[in-house]
């Protein structure tokens, strides 16, 4: 108990530190891993909330996150930092873009996937340059490309433009930004980008889409979740159940292990309006797959076979956790591990992320990196090979 001249001043200290003590009793509450949070000492309770937030994490926690009050925003860039792929100037560290988010900043300026940034706000790129490329008041890039030249027979760096980028901002992120249909020789391919499974607007879209792809009597169907993050358990579970034989209805799709109030819990598949287990499934992993996209992932590819299901990319974001969003009264919120994921066959996702079936890295050429549905875009040509070929290109 704190004092001054005999004076009671413990009302004091909880009032400042109010925030921080709530922090405490929620993740208390809903953490999975409440029994392994530290002993904190009184003085540690006047950190920043975030920072509060972070310092209760167990070691293995990869998922758990913190959510200011007022949303921080950002760019809407992925992009990999790389020294020159030429080797014409070996230190030279730049920024490729490998997705842009529709709506976003970077999107409403033109920035689009394949374009190199060489410079931002003056300053050349270092490999700590991921927050400045990812949110900030506005930022000036400059951009470069690669060409073939004639004259010296080999690839040159070319400037391009300089480019201003509005300030980071919270927009709606497009669930599915991309959906086509593609004749390889005698068969219909349906392909889909999923960047992320949240709310009612990304449900109707993937129901409409699977009904395209039935309804053009695809036999082979694509879906790219190298980029998405996550999303709700319900979108994921209604979207597997689309692509599962009516044999596996009311069998696992996954089951949650969790401690405490999250007690365990699982999850059948459903009946859909659409069904498309007559179709082979191809789908695209990366390290910006995260949560329930690796969920679903497991699963089908349990259920259905490897034989069936053929997964192609690097290897997932890891973890294998359910994430709760807690509001806390002061309007910022946290969201604690409460869950581990099990798929339909009862094991857990592995920690270090899922490793693919078939191994192809977009980024073992940074040369080719091409629009997402191109038809010339690394991994995809590579799934087209495989479906029409039944291998990967030498």
């Amino acid at each position: 108990m704190f004092s001054s001249c005999g004076d009671d001043r413990s009302g004091e200290y909880y009032d400042l530190t109010k925030e921080n003590q709530w922090i405490y009793s929620a993740m208390q509450e809903h953490y999975l891993w409440a029994d392994r949070m530290p002993s904190l000492e009184r003085s540690q309770f006047f950190a920043t909330t975030s920072k509060f937030f972070s310092s209760l994490l167990y070691k293995d926690d990869k998922v758990s996150f913190f959510e200011e009050a007022v949303a921080v925003g950002d760019y809407g860039l992925t992009f990999a930092l790389m020294r020159d792929p030429l080797s014409i100037r070996p230190g030279k560290v730049y920024a490729l873009v490998l997705d842009v988010a529709k709506g976003s900043p970077a999107w409403e300026c033109g920035l689009k996937r394949g374009v190199w940034i060489s410079a931002v706000n003056g300053m050349a790129l270092s490999t700590s340059s991921n927050n400045t490329l990812t949110t900030g008041q506005g930022m000036e890039v400059v951009t470069e490309y690669i060409d073939y030249s004639d004259e010296d027979t080999c690839y040159m760096w070319e400037m391009g433009d300089t480019i201003s980028v509005l300030p980071a901002t919270d927009y709606q992120e497009h669930s599915i930004p991309l959906d086509s249909i593609y004749n390889l020789r005698d068969r219909k391919v349906g392909y889909v980008v999923f960047n992320n499974m949240d709310g009612d607007i990304f449900a109707e879209q993937a129901q409409r889409i699977m009904l395209d792809f039935a309804n053009a009597q695809t036999s082979d169907i694509i879906f790219d979740l190298r980029y998405c993050k996550g999303g709700t358990l319900t979108n994921a579970l209604s979207l597997a159940s689309t692509i599962v034989p009516t044999s596996a209805y009311n069998t696992p799709f996954c089951k949650l292990i969790g401690a405490g109030e999250a007690s365990d819990t699982v999850y059948n598949y459903s009946e859909q309006t659409t069904n498309l287990s007559d179709k082979n499934f191809y789908i695209i992993l990366g390290k910006g797959t995260h949560g329930v996209a690796e969920l679903l992932t497991s699963s089908v590819t349990t259920t259905l076979g490897t034989s069936k299901v053929i997964t192609i990319g690097t290897a997932t974001a890891g973890g294998g956790m359910m994430t709760k969003p807690v509001a806390s009264p002061f309007g910022f919120t946290i969201n604690p591990a409460v869950s581990v994921m099990q798929n339909a066959e009862g094991k857990e996702l592995p920690s270090a992320g899922i490793v693919p079936a078939c191994a192809v890295n977009e980024l073992t050429n940074p040369l080719r990196i091409h629009e997402l549905g191109s038809e010339q875009e690394r991994i995809l040509f590579n799934v087209f090979h495989l479906i029409v070929n039944g291998m990967l290109p030498e």
